[in-house]
Formats: C-alpha cells, sequence, structure tokens
C-alpha cells in the first residue's frame, strides 16, 4: 500500500506544529516558574504619614445607619487609631473583626479610634457573624486613591497610628495578642519624647 504524497506532507507538518507548541509551551511554564515570586508590600512604611480617606458608613456603635453623609478619617487629629481593611468573606478577616470587638469590650481600645474598611457592598456584611455582631464602625471609601498609601493589597490589614499621625505598627494581625501589641503602639509617645536632647 502507498500513502498519497499529500498525507505524507500533512503528516510531517501536523508533528512539526505539534513539535513547536510543545516548545513554545515549554518555554512560557519556565518564564512562569522561573520569575522571583516577591510577596507585595503589605501596608504603609512605618514611619510614614498617610492621609486621609474619605468613606460612607456602613454600619457601628455611633448610630450611623447605612448610607448617609460622608464621613473622613483625619490621621493626625491628635487620636491614635487602628484601621483595619478587611473583607466579610475572609475567615481571617472575621478572627480580626472578633479579637478587635472583643478588646473594645474589655476596655483594651479605650483612647483609640477603631475604623474597619472594606470594598464591598452593605450586603455583604450579612455574610459574616462577626461583622453583624461587631458594634465597631466599618466604612467603605469613596475613593481608591486615598487608599494608595495604606498599599492595602492584601486583608486582613491592620494599621497603628498614633496621634500625630505617624504609623507605628502595620502588617497581618488577627489574634488578640497581636491587636493588643498594635494598639500599644499606636499609643506609645513619640521616640523623640523617650530620650532628653542633650545640647
Amino acid at each position: 500500500m502507498r500513502i498519497p504524497l499529500f498525507l505524507a506532507l500533512a503528516q510531517w507538518a501536523l508533528l512539526l506544529a505539534l513539535g513547536l507548541l510543545v516548545v513554545t509551551a515549554y518555554r512560557q511554564l519556565g518564564r512562569v516558574l522561573g520569575r522571583s515570586r516577591t510577596p507585595p508590600e503589605l501596608g504603609p512604611v512605618i514611619g510614614a504619614r498617610p492621609g486621609p480617606i474619605a468613606y460612607q458608613r456602613l454600619a457601628g456603635s455611633e448610630g450611623g445607619a447605612p448610607g448617609g453623609p460622608i464621613h473622613m478619617f483625619r490621621p493626625g487629629d491628635g487620636q491614635p487609631a487602628l484601621v483595619a481593611f478587611v473583607d466579610p468573606t475572609c475567615p481571617t478577616c472575621e478572627q480580626l473583626v472578633t479579637a478587635l470587638s472583643a478588646a473594645r469590650r474589655d476596655g483594651e481600645l479605650d483612647g483609640l479610634r477603631v475604623l474597619l474598611l472594606t470594598s464591598d457592598p452593605p450586603a455583604y456584611l450579612q455574610i459574616s457573624a462577626a461583622f453583624r455582631a461587631t458594634s465597631l464602625e466599618i466604612g467603605r471609601p469613596l475613593d481608591r486613591a486615598d487608599l494608595e498609601p495604606y498599599r492595602p493589597s492584601a486583608t486582613p490589614l491592620l494599621v497603628a497610628i498614633d496621634g500625630a499621625g505617624v504609623v507605628r505598627q502595620a502588617g497581618t494581625a488577627a489574634r488578640p495578642a497581636e491587636v493588643r501589641a498594635m494598639s500599644q503602639a499606636c499609643l506609645l509617645p513619640p521616640p523623640g519624647a523617650l530620650l532628653p536632647v542633650l545640647k
């Protein structure tokens, strides 16, 4: 039996195309796996002075119903603050909200402003029992540009800001001990106030 010439040529052309496809796929795989996997920077740099955030209140102990007027968080207004970037569908965020709520109830956050910020719609708060049960203020930022200095590239992110508006600590936190450390960090006096200045 003799194979027609066009079938033999088609067979070799398909084999060549398949070889090129395999080589291309392996090169792409090598590029993907060969890249350095540096995690994105999470949170503002310690010592930074992030700007204000305009937000709409979704819930909170201050009597705010969803919607209503625009509120502002202004770092450096004299009151230390813990700002948490959270997501109601994130289990670690629920753990953080539970820890913050317990710390507030136990008086560990006295003198601190605590603000939970989420980009999700108000209805998402009903997904999580921790978000439904908290009396902490929850807001939805109005402008993504306001968030850039805070670098919330992942949730949860907790940022401790002192009364002068300086970031004292930032990072992932969810356990009560981590919340306690963050709250103490933003209540400490400025570094220059700890040591006497010699002239």
